[in-house]
């Protein structure tokens, strides 16, 4: 189809836990019961410590049955908690603010630490193969993930360069931060000068595996989790936001692979909702094209929550793919699908 003049297309990828689960990553609701299972072997005070913190905000938790909870759904609690349990509601001698906190921050370095162990042996050719048959030059992509199976293919594949600022081929934004974003004033000098500058205070550690510098293992990386209220303490995340919110009102094609908009993140919702409705404005007057959605999953279900989201009387052209990441990838790179 031939562009409209003096109206550029502008593609948008938001991928989410569905990619990484195409990698051999988990989703959500494994997410804990796998990282605890890892740190079980390795750290039993720790394990206690959050087994104990499980059995508080979720009564019917066993350890022996092992039914861990979704990640986010824990994390919201574990906010919740925090919020709950001081003196301007009911102050709590069992779980204070202090050790809820420190339980927080025990989860994230667990989950962080599982997601380290995996990406050496996790299958990155399904992403690999999207980035080669998908992407091109001038592409966001927004990722909710916090591994980095993306930028492992994005740099293997040697045809794009990408940053997490809009200065190169490919646009890259984590809302969620990653794996192996950290402080720079937390960075061991053994690793100091493998590291690259994100901005003032966060630096990222682009190898794809903390092997060779072990002392990165003792650093929290920074991550938020995508729960009801975030932390934008860090001036970096709420420029990624903003940036988020810019690629969805401009965008001409918008693709959401393997997310499901989490009820957990509210946040997400509300930006990306005025998002298109700033993309209708933009096209009811004439500033770009109208927009192309469509949404690739394998729970069906999932057709409903954006249907909604995009409104009642919507002028956004809708597609379904009631499929997985790598089915989808296979069927654009055979031919059967066409992303323009």
């Amino acid at each position: 189809m031939a562009k409209e003049p003096g109206k550029k297309s502008a593609r948008v990828f938001v991928i989410g836990a569905g990619v990484s689960a195409s990698c051999g990553l988990p989703v959500a609701q494994n997410v804990l019961k796998e990282a605890m299972d890892l740190l079980a072997l390795r750290d039993s005070a720790r394990w206690e410590g959050i087994n104990r913190l499980l059995s508080y905000l979720y009564p019917n938790f066993s350890v022996s049955l092992r039914n861990y909870p979704n990640i986010e759904d824990f994390m919201n609690l574990i906010e919740m908690a925090l919020e709950f349990n001081s003196e301007e509601f009911i102050s709590s001698s069992l779980w204070p603010r202090s050790e809820i906190g420190k339980i927080k921050r025990l989860v994230l370095q667990t989950v962080t630490d599982y997601f380290w162990e995996r990406m050496s042996d996790c299958r990155i050719e399904p992403i690999r193969k999207f980035v080669a048959t998908c992407l091109r030059e001038g592409d966001t992509v927004v990722t909710f993930n916090w591994d980095v199976t993306i930028e492992q293919a994005l740099e293997t594949a040697g045809d794009f360069d990408f940053w997490y600022e809009p200065s190169t081929d490919i646009l890259l934004l984590k809302p969620h931060g990653s794996i192996d974003w950290f402080f720079q004033d937390k960075i061991p000098a053994e690793a100091a000068r493998a590291v690259r500058k994100i901005d003032k205070a966060l630096c990222v550690y682009p190898k794809f595996t903390l092997a060779k510098y072990q002392k990165l293992k003792m650093q929290a990386p920074v991550i938020v989790p995508p729960v009801f209220q975030k932390d934008f303490t860090e001036p970096f995340f709420r420029q990624t936001w903003r940036r988020v919110y810019k690629a969805v009102s401009r965008a001409t094609d918008l693709f959401f692979i393997g997310y499901s908009l989490p009820r957990e993140d509210q946040f997400a919702r509300l930006v990306i909702s005025r998002a298109l409705r700033n993309n209708r404005l933009r096209t009811t007057k004439g500033k770009k094209k109208a927009l192309r959605v469509r949404v690739v999953n394998p729970d069906e279900s999932a057709q409903m929550t954006f249907v909604r989201l995009l409104g009642l009387g919507h002028k956004a052209h809708f597609e379904f793919y009631p499929t997985t990441f790598d089915q989808y990838v296979d069927s654009v790179e055979a031919g059967d699908i066409t992303l323009t």
